[in-house]
């Protein structure tokens, strides 16, 4: 193993669940996950698989998780060897496969593969009283906020749009404010409803609802289906009723996976990992937020626009 990367193990093991000896003393099995920004969702959500891994060793391995940037360089981690697995956005993982946008110069990774999805970047409309906006149909002739030009906000609420069977065209006004603002215009009528993208409850959507009764619109229309298989990194999601403040049905929803990943570990290897975790799924989905509600269904086949895993395979194949 690479010093550097040694030393990267050493730095993160604990927050793991793993002491500094111990990664010492596991060396080449000792499994590194790329996972993201310390202060993100990545990082903590990777150092949940590892305590998962962590208490029941599989195949003897251990697992450490190394701070990243990002999908990006979760990415280019895996393609050098620093990383053994790694958390990344399933359109990057689709992008990646292929090598499309981003990711033209480092050159396609064709043997990418899932292991399993977990949380979602969900987005949701909503709507201002009086709006008279109850379907995605009704956003027709509206203002409509869709974020800042080039902002993570701006790329899902062009999504909404599109998943929708509608055009920027058919809004009365294409507004473009930050995701801060979007409540307080929404309440103050200057907007009718705004497109919210993030990991759900969101406090900003949250202040939408409790400050002028704001509510949450379906994501629903004919177009839906021929929509996900022309875009098959764009998955369903559903925000349970009960989410928000006087929410009491579900609500559809689209929106990106994270995905586990890797191009390095066999089937043995993976098929152990994924059995451990479904062993312990319950205590799994507890050990951070982000992971509340994630359903087997969901983390086994929802969202792959990336080949399964051989390995992940053997255990979700008959689920």
């Amino acid at each position: 193993m690479k010093r550097n990367l040694t030393r990267a193990v050493l730095a993160v093991a604990v927050l793991a669940g793993m002491t500094a000896e111990a990664a010492l003393a596991a060396d080449r099995k000792t499994l590194v996950i790329a996972g993201g920004e310390v202060t993100g969702y990545y990082f903590p959500v990777a150092g949940a698989l590892c305590r998962v891994i962590n208490k029941d060793h599989p195949l003897g391995l251990g697992c450490a998780v190394m701070p990243s940037s990002g999908s990006a360089a979760n990415l280019a981690a895996l393609k050098s060897g620093d990383a053994d697995l790694a958390l990344v956005q399933s359109r990057a993982a689709q992008m990646a496969s292929i090598g499309a946008e981003g990711f033209k110069e480092a050159g396609a990774m064709p043997d990418l593969r899932a292991v399993m999805a977990l949380h979602g970047e969900v987005a949701v409309v909503v709507a201002r009283p009086g709006s008279g906006i109850e379907s995605l149909g009704d956003l027709k002739g509206k203002r409509v906020n869709l974020g800042r030009p080039g902002s993570f906000q701006r790329s899902m609420a062009e999504m909404v749009i599109d998943a929708s069977g509608l055009s920027q065209g058919d809004l009365s006004v294409l507004v473009e404010l930050d995701l801060t603002e979007q409540a307080a215009e929404l309440c103050q009528g200057n907007i009718d409803a705004a497109i919210f993208t993030g990991i759900h409850p969101m406090p900003e959507v949250q202040i939408a609802v409790e400050e002028c009764g704001a509510s949450l619109v379906s994501i629903r229309s004919k177009s839906m289906d021929s929509y996900f298989k022309k875009v098959p990194f764009v998955s369903r999601f559903v925000v349970k009723g009960g989410t928000y403040d006087g929410q009491k049905e579900d609500v559809a929803a689209i929106g990106l996976k994270t995905l586990l990943v890797t191009t390095r570990l066999g089937a043995d290897e993976v098929a152990a990992l994924v059995k451990t975790v479904w062993a312990n799924f319950s205590a799994f989905t507890r050990l951070h937020p982000a992971l509340k509600g994630l359903s087997k269904a969901e983390a086994s086949r929802d969202g792959f626009p990336i080949r399964l895993h051989e390995g992940a395979e053997k255990i979700l194949g008959d689920r």
